[in-house]
């Protein structure tokens, strides 16, 4: 499990209150339950209210995915499949294709893409077609994970709102008691802009990160996705094993640390 996202958060929080308590300030005059119930009630009624109750459930459904699940396949393992593939098909045909993907190795989630690419060979698809086909399944993956991105990025924006509608219904009721206990009064004045500070560091500290991290992860995805497209149809199209693991060393550059197995893809 990557708990990059939970330490994240917890230390951005952790920092904000030390720095509050540097300045003097006490963290039980921040912890009042009426900004919290207004920043995130809010919120969560504007999220309801701007995307369908499937949407939101499988916002947080691929959230959960994107930190429970396995690392990706690295770049130099799809290669090595997909030149194994290469090959099959050179000596074996259609066939052998078939009999390959049925392996283990290729059992994966990750693999499917691959292995509806080989469905497509073996039906005597042209490249184009092939192309075509899977590059119109990476469209539909990326809609429907942007639409999941849409969701935290909501959250993100509308919290803040929130917040200011806090602070702004606080001050009213001050202002509809002004002229009472001077001290009183400033203690008001200041419990008001809680909620906006509870709209702001939600946003920054939560929702906007989860939505970035699902962007990460989807930018990660269709990399390989698209690795795969362009060696399906490499191998539709007979290359050699060696020249497919050399044009799709070009992918190591989009990998951390990739740049040495991309100079020796390259020089091979």
């Amino acid at each position: 499990m990557d708990l990059s996202l939970f330490i994240g958060i917890v230390a951005g929080f952790v920092a904000i209150l030390f720095g509050f308590i540097l300045e003097e300030g006490h963290v039980i005059e921040i912890l009042k339950p009426s900004p919290a119930l207004i920043v995130i009630g809010g919120t969560i009624g504007t999220i309801i209210g701007s995307f369908s109750f499937k949407d939101i459930w499988q916002a947080l459904k691929s959230l959960g995915r994107c930190l429970t699940a396995k690392p990706l396949q690295d770049a130099s393992t799809i290669i090595k499949k997909i030149a194994s593939l290469s090959e099959t098909y050179k000596r074996e045909g259609a066939r052998g294709l078939e009999e390959a993907v049925s392996k283990a190795e290729f059992q994966s989630d990750e693999d499917l893409m691959l292995k509806a690419g080989i469905i497509l060979i073996q039906e005597g698809k042209s490249t184009e077609e092939i192309q075509y086909i899977l590059e119109s399944d990476i469209r539909a993956f990326t809609l429907q994970r942007q639409i999941e991105i849409s969701v935290f990025e909501a959250a993100g924006g509308f919290s803040p709102t929130m917040g200011i509608i806090g602070t702004v219904m606080a001050l009213v009721v001050v202002l509809a008691n002004f002229g009472g206990d001077t001290s009183g009064l400033m203690g008001s004045v200041a419990t008001a802009f809680i909620a906006t500070l509870y709209g702001i560091a939600l946003a920054n500290l939560v929702y906007l990160p989860m939505a970035n991290r699902l962007k990460s992860t989807l930018k990660r995805q269709r990399i390989h996705k698209e690795m795969i497209v362009d060696g399906v149809c490499m191998i539709s199209t007979g290359e050699m094993p060696r020249n497919v693991q050399n044009k799709l060393a070009l992918y190591y550059q989009a990998f951390p640390d990739g740049s040495k197995s991309y100079k020796a893809g390259v020089e091979n």
